[in-house]
């Protein structure tokens, strides 16, 4: 496939998918969003993702997703880029997000490409997504059971849709997905691993760009920094220090995201580790497995915490 165009490259590195924190009656909690903001940027991450699936976008309604993207644009300004999340279970609501991620100054958007589309309905649906949101598009390719889009839909979408800039992978076996893509784009796509991190020292060998976990941003970077820097060694040291939490969170996406903010709880940056809908409360077992893990989280993170 001709480069047609030129790779942006400035996610690269770490951009966490920033969880949403929630008071006790389940409103959402700005003070400690504020603080979250706050660690992204001091953690020296090279953007953030808000209104994502870790931010439990399905249990937020229309004006709480509207109000979550004003304030993190609002707070954050320019000091590093913002990834808005404009996915919805339906194609009337994408586009009223993404009209509005455009009208509040937003460079990136994000949007999962919808399950029950594939050839020109999927081209058609990107098409119109497109000319409503900002100048960045990144599409999320997310599948818990298959390869998630086709290689053909994701570069038909790539040549027709100029905003088209940044593939988030987050599919089964997605390490040779990230190979083929980066070689038929000739390496003009960008692309991030989101929940595939367990994959991360081999995407980083491949030439993917950027990664977004949820949390350990400060030793992500640090795995991120030293690979790219050609030691692998230090890298996959760190790497193995982290393989237990990484085993714990990815038996489940809820169990990932109660995790995550019981320990967003415990580094003091939020108040409550509450989440909405049918994500529930990890039982004895895994409670005692997530405080140990969480102990050796923060420990770690001291280390390497500039």
């Amino acid at each position: 496939m001709k480069n047609i165009r030129k790779l942006n490259s400035e996610l690269n590195g770490i951009v966490p998918s920033l969880h949403t924190p929630f008071n006790p009656d389940e409103s959402i909690d700005f003070d400690s969003l504020k603080k979250l903001l706050d660690h992204t940027i001091k953690s020296k991450c090279s953007g953030m993702l808000v209104g994502a699936v870790a931010g439990e976008t399905q249990n937020l309604n229309f004006e709480e997703k509207i109000e979550l993207m004003d304030f993190t644009l609002n707070y954050v300004a320019d000091k590093i880029p913002v990834i808005i999340g404009c996915s919805a279970s339906n194609q009337n609501d994408r586009v009223k997000l993404s009209v509005a991620a455009k009208s509040k100054g937003a460079r990136w958007f994000l949007v999962q490409a919808p399950e029950n589309l594939s050839g020109e309905k999927l081209l058609e649906c990107f098409k119109e997504i497109s000319s409503s949101g900002p100048e960045n598009l990144m599409i999320q390719d997310l599948s818990w059971h298959n390869e998630g889009l086709s290689d053909g839909d994701i570069l038909k979408i790539f040549k027709e849709v100029e905003k088209f800039k940044a593939l988030k992978i987050e599919v089964v076996n997605s390490g040779p997905k990230y190979s083929r893509i980066i070689k038929k784009t000739n390496g003009s796509l960008h692309l991030s691993g989101g929940w595939a991190v367990t994959g991360l020292i081999e995407a980083i060998s491949r030439g993917v760009h950027s990664f977004i976990p949820s949390t350990m941003e400060v030793i992500f970077n640090a795995i991120y920094n030293y690979a790219s820097q050609g030691n692998y060694r230090e890298a996959r040291e760190i790497f193995n220090l982290i393989l237990p939490v990484i085993s714990f969170t990815h038996q489940h996406i809820n169990i990932s995201i109660m995790f995550s903010k019981m320990l967003r709880v415990q580094e003091g940056i939020f108040k409550t580790s509450v989440c909405r809908g049918e994500i529930q409360n990890l039982d004895k077992f895994q409670l005692e497995e997530a405080k140990l893990n969480i102990k050796n989280i923060i420990s770690l993170q001291k280390k390497y915490l500039n």
